[in-house]
């Protein structure tokens, strides 16, 4: 029996309408009502993945959009939406692979283009969502009755997305004149202002405290008080009012910190449970993980020089910087099977050393590709990796173990100062300063751990060294590397490579010393945490 087309046709437009209105029950009826009369229908399976995406379903809709891309292969907003839940379910291989087939496709609707760009963007090719936003930017200035049809927050968030592109590739001229026009088009744009503020140094003839503490008064929720209040403590501490800025920041933090409800004591079980599980006996057995040599792997607390190492070491001609990579942790997970949400938790760690340590090395490896693979080093620059250190030297024992330190008060305030994603559980310790002290002091007592069970294993790279000597500390990490000298390691700061960290504005200067003993510019409201590392041993 054919279908009926007119009656299909009839129901499509009403589904979209319904979509379009935010009615989704009723669009997902239509859609049903559609399937019902003709299965082939594929963007009634379309509309399906976007229901379900929008209900929080993020496994099922992409496996509804794998089969509408299965009915309509050339559909680049099939691909594009199905590379966005890839994000989602942190399978970032495959979401490159679809966001790229999808970006082969010549995709023209705005939309498109700024949902591909945010998924290039997440796994970490800035220069491919520089071409989906400029692209979207472009189209929209062309063709004004066009760019009418679309809201206005819609197109902030367009605006907004190209600017972090722009400035992740170093432009950052373009980058603040793209944060001014979301701004321009939704003043109440918290994440923009505080992106802007961060852009360069402010100063007391140039700066915008006037416009962000009139917003002050009109934040309504956890997130934009913490955008706003970060905004207004960079901008304090560029004009030297350094109480200031760190009332600004308890202000932004002090509602999200009662909501997320860290747990110090949490972390420290779980620290405590790795030093326990990985001891010495675990290494002293032959090792029969993979021998690939290509990993470097950098890690630390955030905020140390983890980023400034990447660049020196990626100015090699032998090295690739692949970026903050999931891939590791995201493979034990999946190898042990563990139930929890939780990319590391107890029952993923006590799982974790049954796995065949060979497996995972070529697991890691393979899920790296087509990313790697094209040199004969990368780097891996998760810092929070430092907590799966003996796991990777377990599966990939010729991988290079890099971490950074920094002076504790120094690496505590600059993680109390940066405003992290806030859907990631793993920096809700950086919500209370004291906080940052118990995790820098669980960090410590973890690396000292590692050099007891491996000893020889790891380079340690100290920040203060590296930036009073870089050419030394430099030659040092190199040699750790087995890497030959090149002089273009220490011209990092010329090459136009994108950055993708909270460091990519400083990583495009040469070294420069301001942020050592940047605590001691806070006076007296430091020393709670002075006195909790000093309890720990951490100064004398």
């Amino acid at each position: 029996m054919t279908p009926d087309i007119t009656q299909i046709t009839q129901l499509h437009h009403a589904a979209q309408t319904a979509m379009q209105q935010g009615r989704f029950r009723e669009a997902h009826q239509h859609c049903l009502a559609i399937l019902k009369i003709d299965q082939t229908h594929a963007d009634a399976w379309f509309l399906c993945g976007v229901i379900a995406a929008h209900n929080g379903q993020v496994a099922k809709s992409a496996d509804i959009f794998r089969k509408a891309i299965k009915l309509a292969p050339a559909k680049a907003e099939y691909r594009t939406e199905l590379g966005k839940q890839l994000v989602a379910l942190q399978q970032p291989e495959q979401a490159l692979r679809e966001a790229e087939q999808a970006l082969a496709l010549a995709p023209a609707a705005l939309p498109t283009l700024n949902t591909l760009g945010t998924v290039f963007s997440h796994v970490g090719e800035h220069e491919k969502a520089l071409l989906c936003f400029d692209s979207a930017t472009r189209s929209l200035q062309e063709n004004p009755e066009r760019s009418a049809r679309l809201s206005t927050e819609w197109r902030a968030d367009l605006y907004f997305n190209m600017a972090a592109s722009t400035q992740f590739a170093g432009h950052f001229n373009a980058a603040e004149e793209a944060y001014e026009k979301a701004i321009t088009l939704q003043p109440r744009l918290y994440k923009a202002h505080s992106a802007l503020s961060q852009l360069r140094r402010q100063t007391h003839e140039d700066n915008h405290l006037d416009r962000l503490e009139k917003l002050r008064e009109r934040v309504s929720t956890a997130q934009e008080r913490l955008h706003l209040g970060h905004a207004i403590a960079k901008e304090r501490e560029d004009l030297g009012q350094y109480s200031e800025a760190l009332a600004s920041l308890a202000w932004a933090k002090q509602i999200q910190a009662r909501q997320v409800a860290y747990s110090a004591d949490a972390d420290a079980a779980l620290f405590s449970s790795i030093r326990q599980l990985f001891t010495r006996e675990v290494f002293n057995v032959q090792s029969n993980g993979c021998d690939n040599p290509e990993p470097i792997f950098i890690v630390g607390m955030p905020r140390t020089g983890t980023t400034l190492v990447e660049q020196i070491l990626s100015s090699h001609s032998q090295v690739y910087a692949a970026g903050e990579l999931q891939n590791f942790p995201l493979q034990v997970k999946r190898m042990t099977r563990s139930p929890s949400g939780d990319v590391l938790d107890m029952e993923t760690l006590n799982q974790s050393l049954q796995l065949d340590m060979s497996e995972l090395g070529r697991n890691y490896i393979d899920s790296t590709r087509p990313r790697t693979g094209h040199t004969p080093h990368f780097i891996d620059k998760l810092p929070l990796n430092f907590m799966h250190l003996g796991l990777i030297k377990l599966a990939l024992p010729n991988a290079k173990l890099v971490c950074l330190r920094r002076d504790p008060m120094d690496a505590c305030l600059s993680n109390y100062r940066q405003l992290f994603a806030t859907n990631s559980k793993y920096h809700y310790y950086s919500y209370d300063l004291l906080d940052c002290g118990h995790y820098y002091i669980q960090f410590d007592r973890l690396m000292r751990h590692w050099h007891e069970v491996m000893p020889g294993a790891i380079h340690e790279v100290g920040y203060e060294a590296l930036v009073d000597n870089p050419q030394q500390a430099s030659r040092k990490l190199l040699a750790y590397c087995e890497l030959p000298w090149e002089d273009q390691c220490l011209e990092f700061h010329r090459r136009k490579t994108s950055v993708a960290t909270a460091s990519s504005v400083q990583v495009r200067n040469t070294v420069y010393k301001s942020s050592v003993n940047r605590w001691k510019r806070y006076g007296d409201s430091m020393q709670p945490l002075y006195e909790l590392l000093k309890s720990s041993g951490l100064y004398p």
